[in-house]
């Protein structure tokens, strides 16, 4: 697979990832999750795979969630993916609303079953 046939997938796969946590839909999430993914949060939290997944299944609604200004670099099997991500979410115990821009990095690496996010940072803009 060429370059920018990485790169489009990758950014398909970010989409459908976006889609998913609006959704909720834990089983495409897990899918394009590696098992030793470690998700830093734009506020320092730190989760592994199965902290993440509870998150999304009971303790936040995600409304929006947007990428833009998407860079893709691809180093063999690894993909680093870098722009921006603006989410709109509810927090279910409260009833809070809150919108967060951000700056994100995920890494993705690719095994035998396809493309997965192994790592993910935000930084607060």
């Amino acid at each position: 697979m060429h370059a920018e046939a990485i790169r489009e997938e990758i950014l398909r796969l970010e989409s459908e990832r976006c889609r998913a946590l609006v959704q909720r839909d834990l089983q495409t999430l897990a899918a394009l999750m590696d098992d030793a993914l470690v998700h830093v949060h734009a506020t320092g939290k730190v989760d592994d795979k199965a902290q993440y997944l509870e998150m999304v299944a009971r303790h936040i609604d995600f409304l929006r969630v947007e990428r833009s200004d998407m860079r893709v670099r691809v180093l063999g099997d690894t993909a680093i993916a870098s722009g921006r991500l603006e989410q709109a979410i509810v927090l279910r115990e409260s009833g809070e609303e809150r919108l967060m821009k951000a700056y994100a990095t995920q890494v993705w690496l690719r095994g035998e079953g396809g493309w997965r996010q192994c790592a993910f940072q935000a930084t607060h803009l």
